[in-house]
């Protein structure tokens, strides 16, 4: 995720020329590999992007003009991220949970100290954006009326959760589910072209329609139970 409608400057305590080019092509390399691991930013990324080898150059040459001022990036991120379907902060926090990492990991203390600003204040121009352009909310959280619950699952953990949950499955035709997450955190993720993933915390629920492919994903340790209704 990048914009170049915004121009973050370095902190004064590290000057950007102390950040080499090398430096910055380490770190879009390493973390956006992070990123394809990810389950809860992989499958945004991997539906979005037909050609990585060149995706990752227009970053690098992002990153070498917001941070090095070099010419050669001509984008405009900030619209294309507007139009994904389903996005959530958690999506932006976990973007930068990762860079945050990769920096650290990087051990170049003035390239953490550089772009470690840059990509907060970056993530929240754009998920701000974000919202301007996506008033509604595309997650169904509540049942709707009319509804029965008739069944309960079991609390599927990450020892019993089953193989088939994992992969692209669907509720029979005439059957709502309403997961919620009694702890730790899941990764729901709409198994559609492109797919969609949605990060649910302890507490949170969500309404699965039936016969909608879909699958999960335990970011943590936790539980969660479905109430099945007709």
């Amino acid at each position: 995720m990048h914009s170049p409608t915004a121009s973050p400057t370095a902190s004064a305590a590290t000057s950007p020329a102390a950040v080499t080019e090398a430096d910055l092509r380490r770190l879009v390399h390493t973390f956006y590999a992070r990123v394809r691991q990810d389950p809860l930013l992989a499958p945004l990324f991997e539906s979005h992007v037909d050609d990585w080898d060149a995706h990752l150059e227009t970053l690098v040459d992002f990153w070498l003009w917001l941070v090095l001022k070099k010419e050669g990036f001509d984008g405009s991120p900030m619209p294309k991220h507007a139009r994904l379907p389903g996005l959530g902060w958690a999506h932006f926090e976990r973007w930068l949970e990762l860079f945050h990492c990769t920096t650290g990991e990087l051990q170049v203390p003035a390239l953490k100290d550089t772009v470690d600003a840059m990509a907060r204040r970056m993530a929240s121009t754009l998920w701000q954006n974000y919202q301007k352009h996506n008033p509604a909310s595309a997650w169904l959280r509540d049942m709707p009326a009319g509804l029965s619950s008739y069944k309960r699952s079991p609390v599927f953990t990450p020892a019993n959760l089953p193989a088939a949950f994992k992969a692209a499955h669907s509720i029979k035709a005439g059957t709502w589910g309403l997961l919620r997450v009694h702890s730790g955190a899941l990764v729901f993720t709409l198994d559609a072209q492109p797919p969609r993933t949605l990060l649910l915390d302890a507490g949170e629920q969500l309404v699965v329609e039936p016969q909608v492919p879909h699958h999960v994903t335990f970011v943590a340790e936790g539980a969660f139970q479905i109430d099945f209704h007709r």
